[in-house]
């Protein structure tokens, strides 16, 4: 004979049965009106976006590109001219994807990526306590332009620490070899200037490539005929 008690599990059961099959078939109508609206849209040409096409993604800093050397001048930033200013992800692949890429610039020619206040000269007040980190390319356009476009998308994207200690990149288009800089504000510094300096062998996969860094101060006050002194290497 039946209890009482199992009497009114199985109710119980049942009960939780129905409720169950009634949430699977609620949930199965918005599902078919969910895909009928979707085939709709289809059909009129519609497509919903989970993105706004218009938002902007800005960056941790403001930069602006430079460019010099293109007109022959023989006085050193004398023909400096400021391309844009940006600071937003979508601003700068505007921005780059119209430049001329760097394998196709004339001998002599400069771009300069700085932080926003930042003037590409030795003498500026951010700059003058600071140095560069010099890499030496082959005359090879690929690699130029990977080189470079890797060594941009690591600044703007903050890849190396402190993020402070970055003041901007070069790269120099030369007949007796093209040239990729990093300039960082404090020389003095050797620990960082020397993590710095491997983060950036890191993000270009740069094995088995010399990295030298020159101060400022000594690059004005060396003689280039009897060479640079490279203050740290890697």
């Amino acid at each position: 004979m039946t209890s009482k008690k199992e009497i009114n599990e199985k109710e119980k059961e049942k009960e939780n049965e129905q409720e169950k099959e009634k949430e699977e078939i609620s949930n199965k109508k918005e599902e078919n009106e969910k895909e009928e609206l979707e085939e709709k849209d289809i059909k009129k040409g519609h497509y919903t976006l989970d993105f706004d096409p218009n938002q902007k993604h800005p960056l941790q800093n403001k930069w602006t590109m430079w460019v010099d050397g293109y007109s022959g001048s023989k006085n050193w930033g004398e023909d400096m001219k400021k391309i844009l200013d940006f600071e937003t992800v979508e601003d700068f692949w505007g921005m780059f994807n119209n430049l001329v890429t760097v394998s196709k610039l004339k001998h002599g020619t400069n771009f300069h990526l700085f932080k926003y206040g930042i003037k590409p000269e030795w003498e500026d007040e951010v700059n003058v306590n600071g140095g560069k980190w010099n890499l030496r390319i082959n005359r090879q356009a690929s690699k130029l332009e990977n080189l470079w476009a890797d060594t941009v998308l690591s600044i703007i994207g903050e890849r190396f620490e402190p993020e402070e200690e970055i003041c901007g990149a070069v790269v120099s288009i030369r007949h007796n070899g093209d040239r990729i800089a990093l300039w960082t504000k404090t020389a003095s510094k050797k620990e960082v200037q020397l993590e710095i300096g491997k983060t950036w062998k890191q993000e270009l996969n740069l094995r088995g490539m010399r990295l030298s860094y020159l101060t400022h101060k000594n690059s004005l006050s060396t003689n280039k005929r009897s060479g640079f002194q490279a203050t740290y290497e890697l």
